[in-house]
């Protein structure tokens, strides 16, 4: 079965470089995105493997991940049989498993993370999902994921959660983190210097320790998407942090929990 596909420019397994123009990529022809001029040995680079059913998807996350993430050899397949199929014996393989809405993101957790376990014990897998609940999130680590990225995060902070589970780490953001608080131990209201932090901006704080988006923040507090931003901004430029999950965390430090 051909399936159409527009791309730039790109190497494939078979090593046909395809030009900007539309093609036909038949679906034995997994495509694998690792630049021979990277400057990295082939033979030590880890793999990671994106799976989506959406090629769109898959393919401009690889794209993405490739340019960024230059130590790593990035493949792509439309699902978790299709990879076992192609796999080869990479040193560390990163599974980056990418769900579209709430049916596929349980069947990943309750099917998809066993399946590629058994396949390969070596694979470190992590969930990509719109699906921005910390339920999700904590059943996916309990079955064995190395972390649990929402699409809501930006491109950086994706990276970084693959990189920290490609050394032995595990990622989970903010939210998920909170929930897992015993429920014997209610969330602490924030108390922060009033010379370091203003009582708008606090009030802001305590919505970004709960998960809440921007969008929603402002929503709550009555006030625009882009005052949120700025409050955001200048929280972060106080505590010298570098994205919001850091905030979150040192702001936790600085409360003690």
């Amino acid at each position: 079965m051909n399936i159409p596909f527009a791309e730039l420019s790109y190497t494939s397994r078979s090593g046909q470089v395809l030009d900007s123009h539309l093609e036909n990529i038949s679906r034995e022809n997994t495509l694998d995105y690792s630049p021979a001029l990277s400057g990295y040995p082939e033979t030590l680079k880890s793999e990671i493997c994106v799976i989506s059913e959406t090629m769109l998807f898959r393919t401009c996350l690889a794209r993405c991940l490739t340019a960024a993430m230059t130590e790593f050899t990035v493949s792509s397949f439309a699902n978790i049989e299709e990879w076992s199929q192609n796999t080869n014996q990479a040193p560390t393989k990163i599974m980056l498993l990418c769900a579209n809405g709430q049916k596929e993101t349980e069947e990943f957790i309750n099917e998809g993370l066993d399946a590629i376990l058994q396949f390969d014990a070596r694979a470190r897998p992590v969930l990509i999902s719109d699906v921005d609940q910390p339920s999700q999130m904590i059943a996916a680590l309990n079955k064995g994921a190395k972390g649990y990225v929402p699409i809501s995060l930006d491109l950086e902070i994706a990276t970084g959660a693959i990189k920290l589970v490609a050394v032995g780490g595990t990622f989970i953001p903010a939210s998920g983190l909170l929930s897992a608080r015993p429920a014997s131990q209610p969330r602490p209201e924030v108390r922060l210097s009033s010379d370091l932090l203003t009582d708008r901006q606090v009030a802001v704080l305590e919505h970004l320790r709960r998960g809440d988006q921007n969008k929603i923040i402002a929503h709550k507090m009555n006030m625009s998407e882009a005052t949120v931003k700025i409050h955001v901004r200048n929280m972060m430029k106080k505590l010298k942090a570098k994205n919001r999950t850091e905030l979150v965390c040192l702001t936790n430090r600085l409360l003690g929990l």
